[in-house]
């Protein structure tokens, strides 16, 4: 993602107070140093008009400086705009409608068996599992995999909703950071759990990335994710009601719960490691 520099500063100049106020319009931003100077770094030329006319005010010594959400919700969305800031979570939507089609159409899993956790084949009436060597892509490539259309549905909608929170805010690169670890976190956690079968969906991940968010709001008020309280109800509440056998009381088949139950294990020790580590250093 390109960035736009706006505000360039000496060292010896406080853009902390600015930032805290950037952070409580939900703007997203970073300040780096750069050549013995300080500079203030935003996504888009819409987000650098109005953190410029918001600086100048700023340095006026103004009491009240704009509010700049009200500003940008009179600007007609542009959803070419929010995809290219989101381009590891829409990677990751595609390749996992693309994983929906590789299951739905190949239906004796010639396909499918090179991008499952386990290698297996079928030898008359039995399926014979085994754990490949060398084949690495298998650590990550079930998170694509998914088995059923409300199963691509469910996960599509969380994915989208809460990737894209993260890396409008937070980057592509730590976005694709997060979701590789919670990916093969997720895919392990399943592995010793549940031990041999075919398994794949990217709930797992989708249950990291809310266990990151929630701690690192948590830790960092001021560089929210902004994840809505009843989202993070619900999610907590059907997990708990996967454990418990609902789903498979609905019919809606297995669910891979030791994969749900690790990525949120591990997106909260993430977040809460990132928000100690923001909080330590002093950029939350």
């Amino acid at each position: 993602m390109t960035e736009i520099i706006v505000v360039e500063a000496s060292l010896e100049d406080d853009l902390q107070e600015f930032s805290r106020y950037l952070w409580q319009q939900k703007l997203p931003h970073r300040i780096v140093e750069e050549n013995s100077r300080q500079l203030l770094l935003v996504g888009s030329k819409s987000d650098a008009e109005h953190v410029s006319l918001a600086y100048r005010d700023y340095l006026a010594g103004k009491t009240e400086l704009p509010d700049i959400q009200r500003i940008k919700s009179t600007e007609l969305p542009n959803l070419g705009r929010q995809l290219l800031k989101t381009p590891v979570t829409l990677s990751c939507l595609l390749l996992s409608i693309l994983g929906f089609f590789i299951v739905y159409f190949d239906k004796d899993y010639h396909l499918v068996h090179y991008l499952t956790f386990f290698q297996f084949e079928r030898v008359g009436f039995h399926t014979v599992f085994t754990i490949p060597q060398g084949e690495y892509w298998r650590l990550i490539t079930p998170i694509f995999l998914h088995f059923g259309v409300l199963h691509i549905v469910f996960n599509a909608l969380w994915l989208w909703d809460l990737g894209r929170r993260i890396e409008i805010i937070q980057g592509s690169d730590r976005m694709i950071g997060i979701v590789l670890v919670m990916g093969l976190g997720s895919n392990l956690a399943q592995y010793l759990y549940a031990q041999i079968g075919v398994f794949g969906g990217m709930s797992g991940v989708i249950y990291g990335l809310l266990g990151y968010g929630w701690f690192w709001s948590y830790l960092c008020p001021e560089k929210s994710l902004h994840i809505p309280k009843p989202v993070m109800i619900f999610m907590l509440v059907w997990l708990v009601l996967c454990v418990l056998g609902f789903a498979s009381w609905l019919g809606v088949g297995e669910v891979a719960n030791a994969a749900h139950v690790g990525g949120l294990v591990m997106g909260i020790m993430l977040g809460l490691g990132a928000g100690i580590i923001a909080r330590v250093s002093g950029n939350s």
